[in-house]
C-alpha cells in the first residue's frame, strides 16, 4: 500500500512540475521561433544546393536498404515461425492448468450452490404468493376478455340476422320495408331531403288498401297498394 502510495505521489510530482515549467516552455518556443525562422531562410539556398547530392545519395543507397531487406526477411520469418512455435508449445502447457484449476475449483462451486438454495428457496417462497395472485388477477381478466368476447359476437350475429315483415290480407301480400322505402321516396318527392328524415311511422291498413306514413312526427302521407 505504501508503495502504491508513493508511485501517486512521484505522479503527482512529476505532474506539477510539468505544469510549473509550462509557462517557461511556452516562452521558450516564442522565443526561438524568429530564430527558427531565420535558420530555414538562411539555409534554404545550400538546401537547394544540396538536393542533387542527397537525390544521388538515395539513389545510391536504395540498392543496399533493399539487400538488407531480402537478407533480414528469412531471419524475420524465422523469428515469426519460433514465436508461433513458443506460443503453441506455452498454449500446450497453460491447457493442463487451466483444466486442472478448473476441477479444483468444482467442489468450490458446488459448495456456494448448495448454501445458495436455501436462500433461492425463501426467494420463490416469499413471491410466490403474489405470483399466484398476478396469475389469478391475469385469469379474472381473461374470463373477462371471453364474456366481452362472447357478448359481442353474440351481438355481431344478431346484427347479422336477415328480418323481414310481410303484412298478408286477402290475396295481397306487402312487405313492410318496401312499404318504409315508398313512404321515404314519396317525402323526397315532395321536395324534402332524405337525410331530413330522423323518425317515421308507418300504418298499414289493409281495409283501404293502402299505408299511411309519418315523418318526424310532422309530414304525413298516404301509399295506395
Amino acid at each position: 500500500m505504501a508503495k502504491k502510495d508513493t508511485s501517486e505521489r512521484l505522479k503527482e510530482l512529476a505532474k506539477e512540475a510539468l505544469e510549473a515549467a509550462e509557462p517557461m516552455i511556452d516562452s521558450a518556443r516564442k522565443a526561438a521561433e524568429p530564430i527558427v525562422r531565420d535558420v530555414k531562410v538562411a539555409a534554404s539556398p545550400y538546401v537547394k544546393k544540396a538536393e542533387p547530392y542527397i537525390e544521388d545519395l538515395k539513389s545510391k543507397t536504395d540498392p543496399i536498404v533493399n539487400e538488407l531487406k531480402n537478407m533480414a526477411e528469412p531471419v524475420t520469418q524465422d523469428i515469426k515461425t519460433k514465436a508461433e512455435a513458443e506460443l503453441n508449445d506455452l498454449k500446450g502447457r497453460t491447457e493442463p492448468m487451466v483444466e486442472d484449476a478448473k476441477l479444483k475449483a468444482e467442489p468450490y462451486i458446488e459448495q456456494i450452490m448448495t448454501k445458495a438454495d436455501p436462500v433461492i428457496k425463501k426467494v420463490k417462497e416469499k413471491t410466490s404468493p403474489a405470483a399466484k395472485a398476478a396469475k389469478k388477477q391475469a385469469g379474472k381478466a381473461t374470463e373477462a376478455a371471453n364474456r366481452m368476447k362472447n357478448t359481442l359476437e353474440a351481438s355481431a350475429s344478431k346484427r347479422k340476422v336477415k328480418e323481414e315483415v310481410y303484412v298478408q290480407y286477402n290475396h295481397h301480400e306487402v312487405r313492410a320495408r318496401d312499404i318504409i322505402d315508398r313512404a321515404k321516396a314519396d317525402y323526397v318527392s315532395k321536395g324534402h331531403h332524405e337525410k331530413e328524415i330522423k323518425e317515421i311511422q308507418v300504418y298499414i291498413k289493409p281495409s283501404d288498401n293502402a299505408a299511411y306514413y309519418v315523418i318526424n312526427h310532422e309530414d304525413t302521407g298516404k301509399l295506395e297498394f
